[in-house]
């Protein structure tokens, strides 16, 4: 009777004293029993508990919210008023009752459940393209970030330890290379949320912040795994290390395997536009469960079978949009703030009654300045601007949820004094709460999809060839997409991949969509809407040549994020040319029928936000049906050249249609004089039209004119005269930010702004002849 693992189950005697009587789980009523009994009951308590913890946790959100602190934050600072330092100090009856030893057991194991979940959500919401998609710059930075620092700091670290603050050997090795160790790191799940936090993870800096950050956690999960079994052989054999990699191995290539083809086969049974059936769902967690007890048995932490398992589901709709659905809110709402909850909760603050170690305040501050100039550095180097370069560098540095984790995970097994514990938790919550407020002030999200590097036709490589995005809201507009598309002219030497973009306007509550057609979902009844727009797709792809690829995409949002949707697309396919439909359409008879004030938005946010060059297609020629061009006949191209980026991303679209033995194109560039056009602009202008000047065998079909206008009013008369010519297709650049004198006086003129002075003149509402306007806006590059 006196073993503390019964007293713990706090026993009663039966009357006649012949058993026990164990307090149940849940209560049998308030009224049924002593007022004070209630609290016995562990489900009554826990609730109590939850309620508490929450409760006080957004009380206290409410007002650090405001100072966009993560909730991260409250939700420790309600742990440390909820635990010793507050509560357990001058309340120690009712932190007793409230907290008592078996509950709070009870909490630590939702947390571990909480926890576990949170890993598979993470790797859930992230690409494992990423890793596919990374180049030198986010090997380079994802690896310096982590190797330098992580290894500079524990082994200086572990010095300071020893000579300075005494420390015997054996800690050294073991708990002061773990508590560094875990400070330098970068976890790939904190950044993740830093990013989804300030909404900036769709961004080009938040993608190489990503994929650096996916690289950092790889390359420090195989390097503490080493030092695991490193561990392993010193203290049990080789035999038993070498046993353990065996079976880890074979545990993620079954993952990687077996497990991610059921997830593909579940895909495949669900109808595009509806969600995965709750079997399937049910499967996928218990699959999580068991994935995550044989990894702790087999030598792998309980989190990274989860994680493994998580990166394998495929990103978007169905599978793993149902997946977020479903389990996100319990997880992220509910399991998983009961980690930092439970971590402020173990630490106390009366126990630092003396400054920290020398060797813990050495890694808060020279690793943590390490770890950002080792981020910095390579990222400059890149040619990442400064403030980007700093923001990058300390998102890299962030902490969170995962180190709080690792801490509260490795207490026990590392003998982790309290008082370490607790300065672990105050340098976590610091840096969640500074590298925000920071980053904010280092990077202006408004610039979401602003690039660094050139994503434009004039500066595609020959041998990759031209992506191209060719967005459509009905299917006339993919019509007069594929015939442009066409005349881009795919060869061998520089092959065409066209991307198809269904845009369809969100109505009712339902979630957005962005579907995905080349992942083999099967059709359903709603699926008939985009259907005919797929059809067309596929038909140009059918009819084109090999170096053709054609992929499709639905997107079903509401009108006002629509172009999130366009952009994300282009960002993530690394797409040089967006092709957008005129909010205008015409009937055959030249008479306009359509308006819209939504799709012409729609234009703008796009052209403003775009992380490549953009174009809008007016097509008044509705008497070619067929979407492919017909040999037999011609095709005029008219390209207005006033100078300027825009205009040599016009002729360079145009440049590769010359190609075509029925394309004519026709160069005119307006001049103000006969002399050349000075400075550095003007040069790349002359550049530009170098190979178009001269008369050669490749240029057979090409005219070249120049023409001299003095002002705005020679130039509108200009355009007007090329009206009168038999040109299908006229290419203008927008001139967005233009003040040269061709165009002087025209702009005050302007009904349409995002077509420029020129477009706006090619679609006065008294042009009725069926040409069509390619109006191109060369992609905005951040400075």
């Amino acid at each position: 009777m006196g073993d503390s693992s019964l007293s713990d189950l706090k026993p009663e005697y039966r009357v006649d004293g012949s058993c026990w009587k164990f307090v149940p789980v849940i209560s049998e009523g308030f009224f049924n029993q002593r007022p004070g009994d209630i609290f016995k009951h562990h489900l009554i308590l826990l609730q109590l508990q939850l309620a508490v913890i929450f409760t006080l946790a957004a009380i206290i959100h409410f007002f650090l919210g405001r100072f966009y602190l993560p909730r991260l934050i409250s939700e420790v600072l309600a742990g440390v008023i909820l635990g010793p330092t507050v509560l357990g100090r001058f309340f120690p009856d009712i932190s007793a009752v409230l907290f008592s030893e078996q509950s709070v057991k009870v909490l630590a194991t939702l947390t571990r459940f909480g926890y576990l979940f949170f890993m598979f959500l993470i790797g859930v919401k992230m690409d494992v393209n990423l890793i596919k998609k990374s180049g030198k710059r986010e090997w380079t930075i994802g690896t310096m970030v982590m190797l330098f620092p992580l290894l500079v700091t524990v082994m200086i670290g572990r010095h300071i330890s020893i000579v300075v603050d005494k420390v015997d050997a054996q800690s050294a090795q073991y708990e002061v290379s773990f508590f560094t160790g875990v400070l330098m790191l970068t976890s790939f799940p904190v950044v993740a949320i830093l990013l989804m936090q300030l909404k900036i993870i769709n961004s080009e800096l938040g993608h190489l912040t990503l994929s650096s950050a996916l690289i950092s956690d790889m390359v420090s999960l195989v390097m503490v795994n080493i030092g695991n079994y490193r561990v392993i052989m010193l203290l049990a054999s080789l035999r038993v290390a070498l046993k353990s990699l065996f079976l880890v191995a074979v545990l993620i290539v079954f993952i990687l395997t077996v497990l991610q083809q059921m997830l593909y086969w579940i895909i495949r049974k669900t109808p595009e536009g509806k969600p995965v059936k709750d079997a399937y769902i049910f499967f996928v967690v218990i699959a999580l469960l068991v994935v995550a007890i044989v990894g702790e048995n087999v030598g792998l932490q309980y989190m990274y079978g989860p994680f493994i398992l998580g990166l394998t589901v495929p990103t978007g709709h169905p599978l793993a949009s149902t997946l977020i659905e479903k389990l996100d809110t319990i997880v992220s709402g509910w399991m998983l703030p009961l980690m930092s909850t439970y971590c402020g909760y173990r630490s106390n603050l009366w126990n630092l009654n003396r400054l920290p170690p020398y060797w813990i305040m050495f890694a808060v501050t020279f690793g943590f300045f390490l770890k950002v100039a080792c981020g910095f550095i390579p990222a400059f180097c890149f040619k990442v601007p400064c403030k980007d370069a700093s923001a990058l560098a300390l998102m890299l540095a962030a902490k969170g949820i995962v180190e709080l984790g690792t801490f509260a995970t490795n207490a026990e097994k590392q003998s982790t004094v309290t008082q370490e514990f607790t300065w672990a938790v105050i340098i976590v919550f610091i840096f969640a709460a500074l590298v925000p407020i920071l980053t904010r002030k280092l990077y202006d999200p408004s610039k979401t999809y602003a690039g660094y590097q050139k994503r434009t036709v004039l500066n595609s490589s020959i041998n990759e060839g031209v992506r191209m995005l060719a967005c459509a809201h009905r299917q006339d507009d993919a019509l007069s997409a594929i015939k442009l598309l066409q005349l881009s002219n795919p060869s061998t030497g520089s092959p065409l991949s066209v991307y198809g973009l269904y845009l369809e306007e969100l109505v009712g509550g339902a979630s957005p969509l962005l579907l995905n057609h080349q992942l083999g979902q099967r059709s359903s009844s709603d699926g008939g809407r985009w259907q005919p727009i797929i059809d067309v797709f596929n038909y140009f792809k059918s009819q084109s040549s090999k170096p053709t690829q054609v992929h499709v995409y639905t997107a079903i949002s509401p009108s006002s994020l629509m172009h999130e949707d366009v952009c994300w697309v282009a960002f993530d396919n690394l797409v040089a040319l967006i092709i957008l439909p005129f909010h205008r359409k015409w009937n055959r008879k030249g008479k306009l029928i359509s308006d819209s004030k939504d799709l012409r938005d729609f234009n703008t946010k796009v052209m403003n936000k775009a992380p490549c060059s953009v174009s809008i297609l007016i097509d008044r020629d509705r008497g070619r049906n067929s979407s492919i061009i017909d040999e037999s006949s011609t095709y005029n191209i008219c390209v207005v050249f006033l100078g300027g980026k825009d205009d040599r991303e016009a002729l360079s679209i145009a440049r590769r249609m010359k190609g075509w033995p029925s394309v004519f194109l026709t160069v005119i560039r307006l001049k103000e004089t006969e002399d050349m056009i000075t400075g550095w602009e003007g040069m790349m202008d002359d550049e530009c039209l170098r190979d178009i000047k001269h008369p050669s065998n490749e240029n057979g079909n090409v005219l070249y004119k120049e023409e001299i206008v003095r002002h705005g009013a020679d130039t509108s008369a200009l355009i007007g005269s090329l009206l009168d010519e038999n040109f299908d297709l006229i290419c203008v650049g927008r001139h967005s930010q233009c003040d040269s004198p061709l165009i002087e006086g025209l702009s005050a003129w302007t009904d349409l702004p995002e077509l420029g002075t020129i477009g706006d003149l090619l679609v006065s509402a008294e042009i009725s002849k069926p040409i069509s306007i390619l109006v191109v806006q060369q992609q905005v590059i951040e400075k």
